[in-house]
């Protein structure tokens, strides 16, 4: 599975060209016109975020000389930092996400996961009991 993920950020590398002169082509130069809203979900957000700094952790360890383990180590290290903080219910939800996808790519084991699956249970309820009192 984590070479799946290697292989699938290839992929995206080769997508994220820009154009020449670092502006990409579908966007509008005309003065006054706002950028378009990112229409990306919270939870997609996290998930690429979580995903990005994997990778970026990886490649860094694989450049620097490192052992595949090593690599694996760090690149899971930079994974579990990059993970969203669980204080409202789309961040609880975003932060299920990067845990079911940290524990598809073993990134968690499986105690790990689970203690963290149980941790945005309780942040739920504690939010659940929060918008009863108000």
């Amino acid at each position: 599975m984590r070479l799946a993920l290697i292989a699938h950020t290839q992929a995206l590398a080769i997508h994220a060209a820009a154009a020449p002169n670092g502006v990409p082509a579908d966007r509008s130069t005309s003065v006054g016109c706002s950028p378009p809203r990112d229409r990306t979900s919270r939870t997609d957000r996290a998930l690429a975020h979580c995903k990005d700094e994997w990778t970026h952790a990886y490649n860094l360890a694989q450049s620097k000389g490192l052992t595949a383990s090593k690599a694996l180590r760090m690149a899971s290290v930079a994974y579990k930092l990059a993970m969203p903080k669980m204080d409202s219910l789309p961040t609880i939800r975003a932060a299920i996400a990067c845990i079911a996808q940290g524990i598809t790519l073993e990134v968690f084991d499986g105690r790990d996961g689970s203690q963290l699956l149980y941790a945005a249970q309780v942040a739920l309820s504690v939010l659940k009991q929060k918008g009863a009192k108000n």
